[in-house]
């Protein structure tokens, strides 16, 4: 790293302004994500094919500073200068659902047959490819 550093350095090129430019979006080092980063790890490995399938967060994780001895989380930004490797779908977008209730329907001799979701609230989400 000394070396890189040096080598940098003798062009004029700070390395901590070119990490702090391109922040780590700590994808998939998350609990779930983390499982779901080995599944297609593994998958990949034994020449099994498939596709993954996320949430395109506008944070990552977090970031952390230390102000006055204090450890200090902050948002990660990840996206503030975009992100060269995904393209934007507009052809594929998704309706999804948040908050609401469930209605329990019934049938007409009183048993429960099923639940359904009445979201309160919805956005359209749209798809981002990432190869």
């Amino acid at each position: 790293m000394d070396n890189m550093r040096e080598a940098l350095r003798s062009l004029g090129v700070d390395l901590d302004l070119i990490a702090a430019l391109e922040p780590d979006a700590a994808l998939g080092n998350g609990g779930l994500g983390r499982l779901a980063a080995c599944f297609m790890e593994s998958m990949a490995t034994v020449d099994i094919p498939a596709h993954g399938y996320g949430i395109r967060y506008a944070n990552g994780m977090f970031r952390q500073e230390i102000h006055g001895g204090w450890q200090v989380e902050l948002p990660e930004t990840w996206l503030d200068h975009g992100n060269p490797w995904e393209f934007e779908r507009r052809e594929r977008s998704f309706e999804v659902g948040f908050g609401g209730s469930v209605e329990s329907i019934t049938s007409k001799d009183g048993r429960l047959e099923r639940h359904v979701w009445k979201p309160i609230e919805h956005v359209l989400a749209v798809a981002y490819d990432t190869p």
